[in-house]
């Protein structure tokens, strides 16, 4: 599974949240979330690869939007 690190802000500096998925969410698709025991549901807005100098190793990062 992928560490994906999911943003909710394009100039956010800390994700809002880091998951593992067993794929990677393409632009346009939807995630729900549960957290404490209630749903919230995103639409991927964008997908990117950070490069991580320390490691040399590029980390897949999702930029997503909240639906009501």
């Amino acid at each position: 599974m992928a560490q994906v690190e999911v943003f909710d802000e394009e100039e956010a500096r800390e994700p809002l949240f880091v998951g593992e998925f067993g794929f990677l969410p393409r632009a346009g698709e939807c995630l729900s979330i549960e957290v404490d025991g209630a749903f919230s549901y995103y639409r991927v807005t964008e997908v990117w690869f950070r490069h991580d100098e320390e490691g040399e190793a590029f980390q897949p990062c999702l930029r997503v939007e909240l639906e009501d």
